[in-house]
């Protein structure tokens, strides 16, 4: 049985960027400076997603995700893996380093998950803003797989991008790699970023539209942000019988990037487009955006929906994580960086301690994904307008308390 006892170690190291129009990155006003530990630094901040892109050697099943790092707007896009902890022989020296898109420096989002269904995570680059929505798949080692424009060419706003497994192409629900389904896919959600409709699309991944909807009102143009996540604490009642738990598929979850802190999540599997929650995270007399994360984090099924909101521009308060359970109840209140530091923050849900979690097991009656490792992730964070160079913070998932309830 693992333990509940869980240890967590710093990691990592990144880089340079500037201007900013999309809800992952901000602009800082004046200078695009910013002094740390009494040392002046380039500011422009990253996007932040994670995946086990360098499977762990020995017997069990052990999980442990890498960093995925994408640089925001000023210099040419740069996508980075780092290990652990960030480190290789003690300098700030990523596992692999890549431009997807040559030239273009207009800011990145990334993400991780098998779309191929090959058992493998790839990696998802996507064009953040002040570009097409032009969107990459790549392999672990780099190497581009596929790419296509997930809306009209000509519109420019950017996107923000997430995977998960909306359409139930893992058959019993859970993680990639289980043995029952035989059939791993997950799929890529996109949002149109800034300056167009609320548009929501997944797509597989060599950009096919599977879905395609509105997340908010037509007249509503300021952007979403999206995540996936299941939002549901229990099993479907068929799954006793059969051993599919159509409960495990994800939901997207969205929120609105500017003008008001709205979050809403949907159930897409059926070819319905089912509206499960809705909710403001923050006051929404506060009129600015959010950004957003989901997944289990505290050894108990049903996500955890992690919303920050943008601090206003005049604010000198720092940016607030709030943490609500999948049915959009308040859990956990948390400030991951101190006032003046940032005024958006970046996240992503993963596996950042080694678990002795078996995938082969996930999506099998005897132990399905009630397990506390498959069960219990952590959050990361960078800051979106932050130094080029940051270590990501991180806040540990417990039995009963939802990442931000400890740590960093």
């Amino acid at each position: 049985m693992p333990s509940l006892f869980r240890t967590h170690s710093a990691r990592l190291s990144v880089e340079v960027l500037e201007d900013r129009t999309t809800p992952t990155f901000l602009a800082r006003p004046g200078p695009q400076r910013l002094t740390v530990n009494d040392f002046t630094v380039p500011t422009g901040g990253l996007s932040i997603a994670a995946g086990n892109l360098f499977p762990e050697a020995g017997f069990g099943g052990s999980v442990e995700n890498e960093y995925v790092t994408g640089t925001g707007p000023g210099i040419e896009g740069l996508v980075r893996v780092w290990r652990f902890n960030g480190l290789v022989s003690g300098q700030g020296v990523p596992a692999l380093s890549f431009v997807p898109f040559a030239g273009f420096a207009g800011g990145l989002n990334v993400a991780v998950g098998d779309v191929l269904g090959d058992g493998a995570p790839e990696i998802i680059a996507a064009v953040a803003g002040k570009g097409p929505p032009h969107v990459k798949v790549f392999n672990a080692n780099g190497q581009e797989i596929a790419s296509f424009m997930a809306f009209e060419p000509g519109f420019l706003g950017g996107v923000n991008i997430a995977v998960g497994n909306v359409l139930g192409g893992i058959a019993a629900g859970g993680f990639s790699g289980g043995a029952v389904s035989q059939d791993y896919k997950q799929e890529i959600i996109i949002g149109a970023a800034a300056g167009g409709t609320p548009h929501v699309v997944v797509t597989n991944a060599t950009g096919t539209v599977l879905r395609s909807f509105l997340a908010f009102d037509l007249r509503y143009q300021g952007g979403v942000v999206v995540a996936a996540a299941s939002i549901d604490t229990q099993r479907t009642a068929a799954f006793a019988l059969t051993g599919s738990d159509t409960n495990a598929y994800d939901e997207v979850v969205v929120g609105s990037a500017t003008a008001v802190p709205h979050v809403k999540a949907f159930e897409v599997w059926t070819g319905a487009i089912t509206e499960r929650l809705s909710f403001y995270a923050f006051d929404p007399a506060i009129q600015q955006g959010v950004t957003i994360t989901a997944g289990t984090t505290a050894n108990r099924r049903g996500a955890d929906i992690f919303v920050s909101q943008i601090a206003p521009p005049a604010s000198a308060a720092a940016p607030t994580i709030r943490v609500f359970s999948g049915t959009g109840q308040l859990q956990v209140e948390v400030a991951p960086f101190p006032p003046g530091y940032s005024r958006v923050v970046n996240m992503s849900v993963a596996y950042l301690t080694n678990g002795m979690y078996d995938p082969s097991d996930d999506d099998s009656l005897a132990f399905g994904n009630d397990s506390f490792d498959f069960l219990t992730q952590d959050l990361t964070v960078v800051a979106g307008d932050g130094p080029y160079q940051q270590i990501p913070r991180f806040f540990i998932g417990l039995p009963n308390a939802p990442a931000g309830s400890s740590g960093p």
